[in-house]
């Protein structure tokens, strides 16, 4: 596979932007990247003796699909660019090379190919008498629908016939297939679950997309079995897809017109406890991504927005490469409680660069009650976007066409930093929610030189200065403390205030203190410490109130795991001390130095 990757098309999507034809120029790399896996598949299929089990043979699935390609073309195009034979590709393979796993026996998952092919013979008109694997008494044929065959073995087989234009499973017992005429083609049937679609416009004319809740590949990693959506809940989903569409169309015409070029399914999750959008998008999966149903159309569109974008990078990393990095997880990512490798940050910053771009140009078109809430997610996200492209930049791993998409991605952000629409204190509100990540980031994942602590210790109990010389800090993920992102929720809720009969956040009297200006907030917090001296939460809440409430507290800011780590070294060695006392402390010495 080789693509030359025209400037126009490179320099567009670097800026976080691209239209229809810089879609269309992906897919058609991404076309070129199936039909190599698809090959690679089933040479490693033929290469394993007893991949397919019971099925037949790898040959005759080459056969079948060649015959289709030549007969129609477009059809199977967009047959192997459909985003779950993709994940499909991508997860049999790896069971193939023993890097993906999966419950059933090995030939359940490389089978998929005779349904596959199934779906090829009937898009072109082609007869065919195939056998194609059942999970659970089901077997998904994509683009189309799923069978469904009671009484069968969890892993079991099924006849299909496809001629005249219809295909039938197990036709001499259930015959299950997709409905005729005049039931929709998405329709169900006895036996038959179809693939629903969602309908909307955009660019001028209709548009379809798969809401998918059945196909066993439409999530990242292994096989889910089917979770059908009721009819209340799809036609919420269609509802709020083609108001955000109508809503991206208005703010965005362009993006709206390359979204439509490229999104074919999205595949409905099951929403968080917390009311948090769940959303995810794979390079296995181009055209689609996962979600949650989010909460009202602009959420939906900023949703929509985000995953596109990791659609768009992930295609163009299958042409190019733009970082040569070991995949430590080293960097803060201003969205993610985690540390990132290289490769993650790049990804998350183009994302909020395309959220980034979204609110700049929705902000004057919000309604009377949204226009706060635009305000403030604009300016927190192009906080977070300039911060993260920073850190790219100082990163050396990056290649030379690395460089050259990062330059187009800064680019966008002067004119978006200069951006006076906002109001002053609606920024200071964003500026404080990302310097709240921030710090709460920094306490939780980065451990000071424990040398360094001791020698610290030592000075506060001797009392000396807090001028001892202290080294980077290390990065150490600590994946297992909640984050609840409390203070940044309540800051939303007081900018939006939760309809009427839904249940407003219930913050801790500290964070309302704190984000209320309130100067009770720093004992507040040094409160929750008495009881619970490693929260992370109430370390973090502590230096921002003192640093909101005293200039000479601010420096607690540069490193501000130091603070706990020092508190925690004084417990150790048997002298405990007030953590407003030790805080004081150490931000009227020189250690907390610059960023580490």
């Amino acid at each position: 596979m080789h693509h030359l990757i025209p400037s126009a098309h490179f320099d567009a999507l670097a800026a976080g932007r691209g239209g229809a034809d810089t879609i269309g120029f992906l897919r058609t790399g991404e076309y070129s990247r199936r039909l190599l896996l698809l090959r690679a598949l089933l040479d490693a299929v033929a290469a394993t003796p007893g991949a397919l089990g019971p099925l037949p043979a790898v040959d005759s699935a080459w056969e079948v699909l060649t015959a289709a390609q030549e007969r129609a073309p477009e059809d199977f195009r967009e047959l192997l660019l459909h985003p779950q034979v993709g994940v499909w590709l991508g997860h049999g393979l790896r069971r193939l090379r023993h890097t993906a796993w999966g419950e059933g026996p090995l030939w359940t998952d490389l089978g998929h190919v005779h349904a596959v092919c199934a779906v090829a013979a009937l898009r072109a008109g082609l007869p065919l008498r195939t056998t194609v694997p059942l999970r659970d008494g089901t077997a998904m044929f994509p683009t189309l629908g799923l069978a469904r065959l009671p009484g069968h073995p969890r892993w079991a087989t099924a006849e299909v016939v496809v001629e005249a234009g219809r295909l039938r499973v197990d036709p001499h017992g259930a015959c299950a297939g997709p409905p005729e005429p005049p039931t929709p083609v998405d329709g169900d049937a006895p036996g038959w679950q179809g693939l629903r679609r969602l309908r909307a416009h955009a660019a001028g004319r209709p548009r379809e997309v798969w809401l998918d809740d059945i196909d066993p590949y439409r999530d990242l990693s292994e096989p889910l079995a089917p979770q059908r959506l009721d009819a209340a809940e799809t036609a919420r989903w269609q509802e709020r897809f083609a108001l955000a569409l109508e809503v991206l169309e208005d703010s965005d015409p362009e993006s709206a017109a390359a979204l439509a070029e490229g999104l074919r399914s999205l595949t409905a999750v099951a929403p968080s406890t917390s009311g948090v959008v769940l959303s995810a998008s794979s390079g296995d999966a181009f055209g689609g991504l996962l979600t949650s149903l989010p909460p009202d159309p602009v959420t939906f569109a900023v949703t929509l927005v985000h995953e596109f974008q990791h659609t768009k990078l992930g295609a163009l990393l299958h042409l190019l490469t733009l970082e040569r990095d070991g995949g430590a997880e080293r960097h803060h990512a201003p969205w993610r409680d985690d540390p990132r490798p290289l490769s993650g940050l790049l990804q998350g910053a183009y994302a909020f660069l395309g959220i980034t771009d979204f609110w700049s140009r929705h902000l004057d078109r919000a309604s009377r009650a949204g226009r706060a809430t635009a305000e403030f997610e604009f300016a927190l996200s192009r906080r977070q976007t300039l911060e993260a492209v920073d850190t790219l930049g100082a990163d050396p791993a990056l290649t030379a066409h690395g460089r050259r998409f990062l330059a187009g991605m800064a680019a966008r952000l002067p004119a978006w930093a200069a951006d006076g629409r906002v109001r002053p204190g609606v920024d200071a509100m964003a500026a404080f929610a990302a310097t709240d990540h921030r710090t709460g980031w920094r306490i939780r994942h980065l451990v000071p030189a424990p040398d360094d602590v001791r020698a610290l210790a030592r000075a506060f109990v001797t009392g000396a200065g807090a001028d001892c010389p202290v080294a980077d800090s290390a990065v150490v993920p600590d994946l297992a403390d909640r984050w609840p992102h409390a203070r940044t929720r309540l800051i939303r809720q007081v900018l939006a205030p939760s309809p009427d009969g839904e249940r407003p956040l219930a913050p801790s009297p500290a964070d309302r203190a704190l984000v209320t200006g309130d100067p009770a907030a720093p004992g507040a917090y040094a409160r929750l410490l008495a009881d619970d001296p490693e929260s992370a939460e109430a370390w973090t809440g502590l230096v921002l109130a003192l640093a909101s409430g005293d200039p000479a507290a601010r420096p607690l800011l540069r490193r501000p795991e130091l603070l706990r780590a020092v508190h925690r070294e004084l417990r150790a060695i048997g002298t405990p001390a007030d953590p407003l006392r030790v805080a004081h402390w150490l931000a009227a010495g020189r250690s907390t130095g610059p960023l580490g």
